[in-house]
Parts: structure tokens; C-alpha cells; sequence
């Protein structure tokens, strides 16, 4: 897990540090080790350690909706990585960037493998299984999923994730 190196007193970028209570204000930036970059928001749902989530210009974590996946999606979108359980309503830090950062995946996945999104899920899959338009780029997978029928947490390095949209 990453820790923080910028100046935000009392941040903590621990995967079980989300409260009920706001303790940043949201959408603040903090920095930490291994190139990590984090925001701190609310969350919608119950999110997962891994999972993908769509960020808004409020702080708001949403749910991976792959519909929202387009060019025409009125708020913009932004997304970041879970590295631990925020539950529905309470506060957190997802991860925007960095180096050895967990990601969620469903089937099986090798290193460096050309990956999506599963439908509505949050969760990577192989890029083949994938919908038009939802080709990820700006992830990297550095250790194997290997998994054929679930899903697993793998390592990953994101610079900056998106995905390629149909035109």
C-alpha cells in the first residue's frame, strides 16, 4: 500500500481508511509513494478492492456503467481504482496513477494483456470479450490473472486510464 508523501495532515491512503464522515474536502489530490496519485471522494455504492470506478467533477464515485463509456457523457468522466472497501455514503481515497496497484479482473488475464471492461462491472476483462468501446489503455498488468471462472485482484501500473470509444 502506498503512503502519502504530499502535505495533506492525517491523510491516510490505507486501503481500510474510508469514513462515514468527510475528512478532506472531495476531489482533494494527495501524492504518495511509487508514482500513486489519489482522490479523495464519496462514494455511491459499496465499492471493492480493484474495482474501477467513474469519478465526477463533484468527488462522487460512481459505478463503472459502461454506457457512460462515450464521448457524449454530459458531466465528463474520470477515472480511478478502488485499493480497498469504501462502502455506500462513506469517504475514500481511489487511486488515479501509480505503480503496484491492485485491479480487479474476471477471467483469465497474462501479463501485458489487451484488456476491457466487462459489462457494467468495474472489473477488466480480456479485450476480445470486450464491448466496442470499451478498450483499456493506460493499464498495465504486471502479474497474471489466472482464474478462468471468477474473479481475481492482480497488480497493476496505470498511468492514465481510458478507454477508446467508438466514433
Amino acid at each position: 500500500m502506498a503512503t502519502q508523501t504530499s502535505s495533506l495532515i492525517g491523510a491516510s491512503l490505507d486501503a481500510s481508511s474510508s469514513n462515514a464522515t468527510a475528512l478532506f474536502a472531495l476531489g482533494s489530490v494527495a501524492e504518495g509513494t511509487n508514482g500513486t496519485r489519489w482522490e479523495y471522494v464519496q462514494a455511491t455504492a459499496t465499492f471493492v478492492t480493484g474495482e474501477f470506478v467513474l469519478l465526477n467533477s463533484f468527488g462522487t464515485a460512481k459505478t463503472l456503467l459502461t454506457a457512460l463509456l462515450t464521448f457524449s457523457t454530459p458531466e465528463g468522466i474520470d477515472m480511478a481504482v478502488c485499493q480497498g472497501l469504501i462502502n455506500q455514503g462513506e469517504h475514500g481515497w481511489v487511486a488515479k496513477q501509480g505503480r503496484g496497484l491492485y485491479v480487479l479482473c474476471t477471467g483469465t488475464l497474462a501479463v501485458g494483456a489487451l484488456i476491457g471492461f466487462g459489462a457494467n462491472s468495474g472489473r477488466l476483462i480480456g479485450q476480445a470479450g470486450a464491448a466496442v468501446g470499451n478498450t483499456m489503455l493506460g493499464v498495465y498488468l504486471v502479474s497474471a490473472a489466472p482464474d478462468p471462472s471468477g474473479q481475481v485482484v492482480t497488480l497493476a501500473t496505470i498511468t492514465w486510464p481510458r478507454v477508446i470509444g467508438a466514433q
